[in-house]
């Protein structure tokens, strides 16, 4: 039978990294093993290298025992510095681990399966299709990401590219109608979404993985009760999925234990593909509430915490204030949280890598992305409270003269195809200017951004901190406008530059009138 060919996530070269420059694949075990000398993962799928990283941190607190200290902080970060001394995994410790869960972590076990639900074969009455599993195929009518695939001609992934999307379901899943599923004689075919759907993950990124999974991992916030902590992989007895799924402990149930989708992989003969999958859903409880650590969570008007949702046009620094301090409407992602305790050299070389997904809550996927900081967080509040307020100095005044150029461009598309429509109770369409300008706008400010950042935080004047980023923002913004609005020898268009123009000066002297 094809389910008995085994899949070895431990042994099998799975995971592409990066080390000495040059990149090769690697198994759970080898990435531990040898995680001091290998400089980062190179997964190429940014969902699938999010959820990975939830797997590998709650596996590097299962090898370090940083998952059964007493809730004393102090303790827990004694025995964090304590292995970073160290410079490496101990190798007994993660040959131990991943002895004792051996038949976990084969994708293709008959009872255990990696991270999926044999009772599927039974109650299912039909695969959901290897192209569902794919985030890069489309599905019935979706467009086209990178390849050409129907569901009438099925083409097998290799088995590696299909663990990758298999993680990559269990956090950004969709949200909606699913395979059909009978449990005790109740059919359902609805599924909610997975935890990081629609979501941008914030992750600390050091000069190789061991460094990365140590910073990256989330110290207790509360009392630990490690008897009920489990991760997915390592959960025995069978669960009942008309009911809740298993309250989150820290840190394995929290980093992986929340998934809403229950899958079953359909290997090819030779293990080495997989040529089908059951997709459907995986509990009919409602989750338990629970704060991603590497989620920033913004405050509503009603003042409850959501997280704001991914969008692929939005460049990292200008999110990068809310994540090195806390903001008035805003929440950073626990993993900033006590960083400053990190050894210096360590925290002087951090950088911020972003994960996003820009998806709709329901089944809609857009655009897949990520990016990465220069090391800033020896630039956190606690450590640089003027750097880190320079910083949001610059982003807010950023984004101010943003929703002027905006609102300016608007009024000159107005003037310009319909001077009668700007009075007031009329409403006329935006143009194509707004959008335009946008484009050419936050690319420039970047650049302004980055570079006050690299003369602030060189700077031992502390007059430069007080410095308005204003000028030249609205400088550069008035380029854009000119550059947007081709009036050469138009009158009118002319007219709506000068008019624009002059309501993004306004900014700096807000008594000027406007023509």
């Amino acid at each position: 039978m094809a389910w008995l060919y085994s899949f070895d996530l431990r042994e099998r070269k799975w995971i592409p990294v990066r080390r000495n420059g040059e990149v090769e694949r690697v198994g759970l075990r080898d990435l531990f093993l040898h995680a001091h000398e290998i400089e980062d993962l190179a997964v190429p799928i940014p969902p699938a290298a999010s959820g990975l990283w939830r797997i590998l941190y709650a596996i590097a607190a299962r090898t370090t025992r940083l998952d059964s200290q007493t809730p004393r902080v102090d303790a827990w970060l004694e025995r964090r510095d304590t292995v970073f001394e160290a410079g490496a995994f101990d190798a007994s410790e993660v040959d131990a681990y991943f002895e004792r869960w051996a038949d976990r972590f084969d994708l293709f076990h008959p009872e255990y399966p990696f991270g999926q639900d044999p009772r599927l074969r039974h109650e299912c009455a039909k695969t959901a299709g290897v192209n569902k599993l794919v985030f890069s195929r489309p599905v019935g009518q979706n467009p086209v990401w990178f390849g050409h695939f129907t569901d009438l001609d099925p083409v097998p992934v290799p088995t590696h590219e299909a663990a990758w999307n298999l993680i990559a379901q269990f956090y950004y899943g969709a949200a909606g109608r699913c395979a059909s599923r009978t449990v005790n004689g109740a059919s359902a075919a609805n599924s909610n979404a997975g935890p990081l759907r629609g979501a941008v993950s914030y992750h600390l990124a050091g000069c190789t993985v061991f460094e990365s999974l140590l910073a990256g991992l989330p110290a207790p916030s509360g009392p630990v009760d490690a008897a009920n902590d489990v991760c997915f992989w390592e959960r025995t007895g069978s669960t009942d999925p008309q009911g809740m799924p298993p309250k989150p402990g820290w840190p394995g149930g929290l980093l992986t234990g929340r998934s809403r989708h229950a899958i079953l992989l359909v290997p090819g003969a030779d293990g080495e593909t997989v040529n089908d999958a059951y997709l459907t859903w995986a509990w009919r409880g409602e989750a338990w509430p629970a704060e991603d650590p590497y989620l920033i969570h913004r405050f509503s008007k009603e003042g409850t915490l959501f997280v704001p949702a991914a969008n692929a046009s939005r460049a990292l620094w200008r999110d990068l204030d809310a994540l090195l301090r806390d903001q008035p409407d805003s929440r950073r992602p626990a993993i900033f949280n006590g960083r400053n305790d990190l050894p210096d050299d360590l925290l002087d070389a951090l950088r911020i890598r972003a994960y996003g997904f820009d998806q709709d809550r329901q089944a809609k996927d857009r655009q897949w992305f990520t990016a990465t900081t220069p090391p800033v967080l020896k630039y956190l509040e606690e450590r640089a409270p003027m750097e880190a307020a320079a910083m949001a100095l610059v982003h807010n005044a950023a984004e101010e003269v943003s929703v002027r150029l905006r609102v300016a461009l608007r009024t000159a598309w107005r003037d310009v195809i319909s001077p009668d429509s700007s009075g007031p109770g009329t409403r006329a369409p935006d143009g194509p200017w707004p959008a335009r300008a946008e484009e050419l706008y936050w690319p420039q400010a970047e650049t302004v951004f980055w570079r006050r950042f690299h003369e602030l935080t060189s700077s031992d004047d502390p007059q430069r901190f007080a410095l308005s980023p204003l000028p030249e923002l609205v400088s550069l913004a008035i380029t854009v406008i000119d550059q947007t609005i081709e009036a050469r020898e138009r009158p009118r268009f002319a007219k709506a530059a000068a008019h624009a123009r002059a309501i993004v000066r306004r900014l700096l002297n807000p008594k000027e009138a406007v023509a």
